[in-house]
């Protein structure tokens, strides 16, 4: 009996045999429906929302990477940056919501919730760490994982008119606000009337001067001000020196000379990048994507960028330090392919695919977007509009003090604060300095509060 068993069994075994090899196809079949066997990756579509890039600039390098990932599809849409944090807000938790999205580095900490991180084997954070700028894990990094990958850095740099510099037989951009302080007393000038006909430097007020907002946070953090505890409290307004003084006031009280004694700028100018455009202002501070839009008006005068001027510590050295204001691109948590999304970002922000990125970039423009990464700092260092904002990176710090990040409930109402305070601060009111910084430190509180951005 085990004897007939045994050879019913190897028929057996030599029919299935037979079988498997004169029926390809069933065999496939029989394959496939074995996840061990089935090597085919599932086809995957990815919805990648951009700000300002088009369509041509990005869909070469999505090409390629599809090319080298056939079952990858990335569906490219261009979005409005005015509208893009609140439709971003109201869709991060719906089934409306992208796979990747671009976000000012400043919202990440607060939709941490509503993104994946990424997984250690894409990218852990001492990569992260190694790879991109300290200020890009200032908000890209939370709890040892990261939420976002720049494909770029900007913040704010010394903007120049070289023909105004050349007639007054200057040089060099200044190195030193005590430099840039004479520069702009020397490139002012006022009529017989008091009216200013060329401003030296966009300084000292508020509502009128792009960017001020960036350029007091620079000053007081250059000064030594602590924007944050890590209680999440808001402290630039009582943060002391050694010997007691306020740091935030005191830089508050240099920005306002140039409203007051220096009078280096008159609200009646109008916009200060307008007024720079048209050749009325010598000095400005201002991202690398607003010099694309004064190229852009066409000029009638060669136009300078350097870094920003520094404080000189008090044995005369010069401490570097710079104010960021970039985007980056998240997974958000809601994606059924997060992992491949993230893929794809780590293949993207790699040094050949930024390279790319440039190029394409500057084939639609005057320039690119400054690379993020430490090993390309020096890559653009001889790039007259682009090299500055580069060369910055190493040194870079920022915080919530962000202008042009259109968000109605974080970026607007804190850059608003920070305005009134230096307007008011300008027109000399009775709160003085000290009274302002108070003022405006309570309402950002309660903007981060709201938004539980700590």
């Amino acid at each position: 009996m085990r004897r007939a068993l045994i050879f019913i069994a190897i028929g057996l075994i030599l029919l299935g045999a037979t079988g498997w090899i004169l029926y390809p196809n069933v065999r496939s079949d029989i394959l496939e429906r074995i996840p061990f066997f089935n090597s085919t990756p599932e086809n995957v579509t990815l919805t990648y929302w951009g700000l300002w890039e088009p369509k041509e600039v990005m869909q070469p390098l999505i090409d390629k990477y599809q090319s080298e990932n056939p079952h990858i599809t990335i569906e490219y849409v261009v979005r409005d940056p005015a509208t893009h944090y609140d439709v971003v807000n109201a869709r991060i938790a719906s089934e409306g919501a992208p796979d990747i999205v671009r976000l000012h580095s400043t919202w990440v900490p607060s939709m941490t919730p509503f993104l994946s991180s990424a997984p250690k084997s894409v990218i852990s954070v001492d990569d992260f760490k190694q790879e991109f700028f300290p200020v890009n894990r200032q908000f890209l990094v939370k709890d040892n994982s990261v939420y976002g990958l720049p494909l770029m850095i900007d913040g704010i740099a010394l903007v120049y008119n070289k023909d105004l510099f050349a007639a007054e037989g200057i040089t060099a951009p200044p190195t030193t606000w005590n430099e840039f302080r004479d520069y702009a007393a020397r490139l002012t000038r006022v009529n017989s009337n008091g009216e200013m006909l060329q401003s030296g430097a966009a300084m000292g007020y508020g509502e009128s001067i792009d960017y001020s907002a960036d350029l007091i946070a620079l000053m007081m953090a250059q000064n030594g001000a602590v924007f944050q505890d890590e209680a999440g409290n808001v402290t630039f307004h009582n943060s002391l020196s050694a010997v007691g003084s306020n740091l935030g006031s005191e830089a508050l009280q240099f920005y306002s000379l140039f409203a007051k004694s220096e009078k280096s700028w008159d609200p009646r100018l109008g916009n200060s990048t307008d007024a720079f455009a048209s050749g009325k202002v010598a000095m400005a501070f201002l991202p690398s994507h607003r010099v694309l839009e004064i190229l852009n008006s066409s000029p009638k005068f060669k136009i300078g960028v350097a870094m920003v001027p520094q404080l000189p510590s008090p044995t005369g050295e010069i401490r570097s330090q710079y104010w960021a204001n970039f985007w980056s691109e998240s997974v958000v948590k809601s994606s059924q392919h997060p992992e491949e999304a993230w893929k794809f970002l780590r293949w993207l922000s790699r040094e050949e695919q930024l390279i790319s990125l440039y190029k394409n970039e500057s084939t639609v423009r005057a320039f690119g977007e400054p690379y993020p990464r430490t090993s390309m700092v020096s890559s653009l260092s001889s790039e007259l509009y682009t090299g500055p904002y580069s060369g910055q990176g190493p040194s870079y710090t920022s915080w919530y003090i962000a202008s042009g990040a259109f968000s109605s409930t974080l970026n607007n109402p804190i850059e608003k604060a920070i305005i009134e305070m230096l307007d008011n601060t300008a027109r000399g009111l009775e709160s003085g300095p000290e009274g302002e910084l108070i003022n405006a430190a309570a309402k950002i509180q309660q903007v981060l509060t709201s938004i539980k951005a700590q």
